[in-house]
């Protein structure tokens, strides 16, 4: 039975633009948490009782959230990768601390607590080296995923990418026996490129490990800026946290769902969703109409702006879609 996760919370995520600035990706918000707190969450609820946190030299606000404002039970421990050096230096940093078999995941892949709790089973019943979880590709996954060979539901090979006439892809959510750290040490010829992690995975399956996969019915990635927008507006459908937590004037119109935090200001007549999450700090003006958007902190909404597919930080718009007419509901 699986009881602990590696978390590999490394990296700021460079191709995430000015929403990394302030701020390392693990800590971008979901409906008003960190986006590791919500992957953390999910495998909580499956059952997960102790986590190994991987962190780089910028990721310092992650500890201090889980030491003072994640569940008082959880049992973490964190370990320190000084420079990045990739995935597989990352996990062999946690090592030390891993103690049976484990999950291991990063923070840039988000999927459902159903699927973490069947993947935790199909480990339990297969009694084998390791699960993989896949999904189906997009075209944005070709240059940058990996993809196994199979021989019926047994995994026979992995290649570090993928083409693009394969329809499923293997992404970073995995249920492994320790068996796996044994083969870390495998020579890469890119110590950096994450890519290489599938190295020790295929010399544990050329030493007859045992592996096989589970399909996941949907997949999230936090990789481009857009991607924080499209994560949101599915915690949002799921009923997650879509609270209202600030007082607002009687004459705002808001049409569900929708999240503002605590500490946030909305103008008179303002028309606030569906679809959307003001983090703590953001300010709408009066009139403002705002759907399928999110809005970050200390980032403001002009009055009588009219705001669609776009995030809002405090000196960046990036927009998901042109501009359409506004919904009839608002």
């Amino acid at each position: 039975m699986i009881e602990q996760a590696v978390i590999l919370a490394v990296g700021r995520g460079l191709r995430l633009g000015p929403l990394t600035k302030d701020r390392p990706r693990a800590m971008l918000p979901v409906l008003g948490k960190p986006m590791v707190v919500r992957i953390m969450d999910r495998m909580k609820d499956a059952g997960i009782k102790r986590f190994v946190v991987v962190l780089g030299e910028h990721e310092g606000a992650v500890a201090s959230y889980l030491n003072t404002s994640w569940v008082p039970d959880a049992e973490i421990k964190f370990v320190l990768q000084t420079e990045p050096r990739g995935l597989t230096h990352a996990l062999s940093l946690a090592t030390p601390f891993i103690n049976g078999p484990f999950l291991l995941t990063s923070t840039d892949n988000l999927t459902s607590g159903a699927h973490i709790t069947q993947l935790l089973k199909r480990f339990d019943d297969y009694k084998g080296d390791m699960v993989v979880s896949i999904t189906s590709a997009t075209p944005d996954d070709v240059e940058r995923a990996a993809v196994i060979t199979v021989n019926g539901t047994r995994i026979i090979g992995i290649a570090e990418k993928t083409l693009a006439h394969r329809s499923q892809i293997v992404f970073l959510l995995h249920a492994c026996s320790q068996r796996l750290l044994n083969y870390l040490h495998t020579k890469t010829g890119s110590p950096s490129d994450d890519r290489e992690f599938v190295r020790p995975i295929q010399a544990l399956i050329e030493a007859d490990g045992k592996l096989t996969f589970l399909n996941a019915e949907w997949r999230l990635s936090l990789v481009r800026e857009l991607d924080l927008l499209a994560i949101n507006k599915r915690f949002l459908r799921e009923g997650r946290d879509a609270h209202i937590l600030s007082e607002l004037p009687g004459s705002v119109h808001i049409i569900p769902p929708v999240r503002i935090d605590p500490k946030v200001s909305v103008g008179l007549n303002a028309k606030i969703g569906p679809n959307v999450y003001l983090e703590s700090g953001a300010s709408i003006g009066q009139d403002a109409v705002v759907w399928d958007s999110v809005v970050l902190r200390d980032a403001s909404v002009q009055p009588g702006e009219v705001l669609h597919g776009l995030i809002v930080a405090k000196r960046a718009r990036l927009s998901e879609a042109p501009l359409e007419q506004t919904p009839d509901a608002l």
